[in-house]
């Protein structure tokens, strides 16, 4: 192996563990309410897109959206592919979370897929879109098997 394949395999190997924390800091900001944070990892034109929560476009509408109560990001099972300053990258999500309802809150199970679309930005991953696809929100009393609010 030359020293430049070399090079070339420990930058790929470095940008993994930038998309792998990138998709950390979203769910550790997500969960502490910590909306500047969490928008600045979004690319100024950047676009977060739920069959929940709605799509939204630009890193100042993604900065004004209202984050649940209480949630716990759970993320697994990365696939990331890398091309140059671009990426796309597949998670899974479990999420012990509540939903508000009045001055209640509803216990939640919920599991999506994200897909992620990155761009290194002055030489920097930021998410570019983030796609959230729900495979299921059940209340924490019935379960998935019992009661699923979103899923099959």
């Amino acid at each position: 192996m030359s020293s430049t394949d070399l090079e070339k395999n420990i930058q790929y190997l470095r940008d993994i563990e930038e998309i792998k924390r990138l998709r950390s800091l979203y769910c550790y900001y997500a969960d502490a309410h910590d909306c500047d944070n969490w928008a600045n990892l979004f690319t100024e034109d950047g676009v977060f897109e739920t069959d929940v929560f709605g799509t939204h476009e630009g890193r100042e509408a993604i900065r004004a959206l209202q984050h649940l109560p209480f949630a716990v990001h759970y993320v697994m099972n990365p696939i990331i592919d890398i091309d140059g300053d671009t990426a796309t990258g597949k998670w899974l999500l479990l999420e012990p979370c509540s939903f508000p309802q009045g001055d209640e809150r509803q216990p939640i199970w919920g599991a999506a897929k994200y897909e992620d679309d990155y761009l290194r930005v002055d030489g920097e991953w930021k998410f570019k879109r983030v796609k959230l696809m729900s495979l299921m929100w059940s209340p924490y009393e019935q379960g998935w098997e019992k009661q699923r609010i979103i899923g099959q």
